[in-house]
């Protein structure tokens, strides 16, 4: 491999090896900094008669070298591969800072929106992402018959607003709309600003608890997406380990990306679960998922991997994952295996499916889904071939008559 040329000319003029090393710190590869060198010494040429002063490099100059770049080069075109290179030039006060974003007008559906989901987390203990969840679904509500003229809603507003807005929703969206509403309208009563309670003309859409059918994948497919998954490298190591927390633990996506190191307990075999609502859970840790998650943890990294969560990104910048990866890891590793698109929690309903056709009751699946309400581990009946085969009627037998038969 040839060696990185640092030289720069132009108004960067001095910056090659300062920026070689900024990126080396984030854990990028040589070639990968050699193409930001490169990146580097065609900004700085381009600066020379764009912006001789680098210091006059705003958003508005920086803008137009984005859209320049994108129609003469392929490579670092984006506005994300640059990306790199404007936030060392602004850490080290070379260019102009961003654009300040102006605060956003607020009015008065904010302000009510704003207070009532502090309510919410602070007074009912909902989780913040419920709460960012009903505003997002009461605001056309808010917007629809809270005027600004008008001090509240009416009866006749909040029916109009249900007959000509949740047609257009899934049965999902507005059932969470309905909640929704009507905890924004028990909040105005509880405020005093409503004249009578108006949440009692707002009734639930038909829709039944457990109606679906929980979709497991077969046993061969399970081992097949674990098996795909090549654990040479670091990257195949990291989404192997993940795969079979998916896959033996049933955990959600969210919960492996908020994996720590901290969670790990070698010495009792066990690993601490983050679970849904803020709970606390400590689950057995199965043999071939320690062993993964070791073999992924003492494998060489890249020294720019820090911190206390057990999994980052595959490439620099090097950041812990988000759930978001953890579907990308499943989704991508089912279309390898050519399996089609499989999503990270149907491993959780395999899990539970196998689980309870292998005789075990509702209440270790329940047990083992970390479910705190049995409720919900009902639904899992319906895949109970075992039971169900034992409550079945057999089909009648069909008699046939001759042609005198009346």
């Amino acid at each position: 491999m040839q060696p990185l040329d640092y030289t720069v000319s132009g108004p960067l003029t001095g910056h090659g090896h300062p920026f070689a090393d900024y990126l080396q710190y984030l854990g990028y590869a040589p070639t990968s900094i050699g193409l930001r060198l490169n990146l580097l010494r065609h900004f700085s040429n381009w600066l020379t008669t764009h912006c001789p002063s680098p210091n006059q490099c705003d958003d508005t100059v920086l803008d137009k070298y984005y859209q320049q770049r994108a129609t003469t080069h392929t490579d670092m075109a984006t506005v994300g591969k640059i990306a790199p290179l404007v936030a060392y030039l602004r850490s080290t006060g070379v260019i102009a800072p961003p654009r300040p974003i102006p605060p956003k007008a607020r009015n008065k559906h904010d302000e009510l929106l704003d207070t009532w989901c502090d309510y919410l987390h602070d007074e009912r203990g909902l989780h913040l992402a419920t709460t960012r969840s009903y505003r997002r679904y009461a605001k056309p509500f808010v917007d629809a018959c809270l005027p600004e003229e008008h001090t509240h809603p009416t009866a006749q507003s909040v029916t109009r607003f249900i007959s000509t807005h949740l047609p257009r929703l899934s049965i999902n969206g507005a059932t969470t709309t309905v909640t929704a509403v009507r905890s924004l309208l028990k909040y105005l009563d509880h405020l005093g600003r409503l004249p009578e309670p108006l949440d009692p003309l707002i009734l639930r859409p038909r829709a039944y608890r457990n109606s679906t059918i929980p979709r497991g994948l077969p046993a061969t497919d399970v081992d097949t997406l674990i098996t795909t998954t090549s654990t040479d490298t670091i990257h195949g190591r990291r989404n192997h380990a993940i795969l079979l927390l998916l896959a033996r633990l049933g955990l959600r996506a969210h919960e492996v990306a908020a994996l720590t190191l901290d969670d790990l307990d070698w010495a009792h075999g066990t690993i601490r679960i983050h679970s849904k609502g803020g709970y606390i859970d400590h689950m057995p840790l199965p043999v071939d998922v320690g062993t993964a998650i070791a073999e992924y943890l003492t494998a060489p990294k890249n020294p720019a991997i820090t911190g206390r969560a057990l999994f980052h990104s595959a490439r620099a910048p090097y950041r812990p994952i988000t759930s978001s990866t953890v579907k990308s890891v499943v989704r991508t590793t089912a279309n390898t295996a050519g399996l089609g698109p499989i999503g990270a929690h149907r491993l959780r309903h395999t899990l539970a499916t196998t689980t309870i056709n292998t005789g075990a009751s509702l209440e270790e699946v329940a047990q083992l889904l970390r479910h705190r309400h049995l409720t919900s581990t009902m639904i899992y009946a319906k895949v109970d071939l075992t039971r169900l085969t034992l409550i079945t009627r057999p089909w009648p037998k069909t008699t046939t008559t001759g042609k005198g038969d009346s």
